[in-house]
């Protein structure tokens, strides 16, 4: 399975079990091919590359998910975003099945 149909069909089934995260879970689009007038743009409007592929916000903490095949790799600037984050207490967790993201988010849905 690829990293993006793996990543829509995790994003999909938090949506239909768990309506509750709602609006609370998304991408931030950061890849893509596009014209070097709307790169530009992008990247001046705040796009940022090597970015999550998925952000949670769940009882005050932003939980950062980055899909990945079993054999798939982070790339170096992947690397540097997540360190970056990591010195602000955000850990991007690398998700390389389907199953490994449900057992995750019942984990975070269930603190507290």
């Amino acid at each position: 399975m690829s990293e993006i149909r793996l990543q829509a069909s995790c994003f999909q089934w938090l949506w239909n079990n768990h309506p509750e995260t709602r609006l609370c879970c998304f991408h931030v689009p950061n890849g893509g091919s596009r014209n070097a007038i709307e790169g530009m743009q992008l990247k001046a409007s705040g796009v940022v590359a090597g970015v999550a592929d998925i952000l949670f916000i769940w009882k005050g903490k932003i939980h950062a998910f980055e899909f990945k095949t079993p054999t798939g790799t982070v790339s170096p600037i992947q690397s540097k975003v997540h360190s970056a984050w990591a010195m602000q207490g955000i850990t991007v967790q690398i998700i390389r099945s389907f199953e490994q993201w449900c057992e995750e988010v019942e984990k975070i849905i269930s603190q507290f």
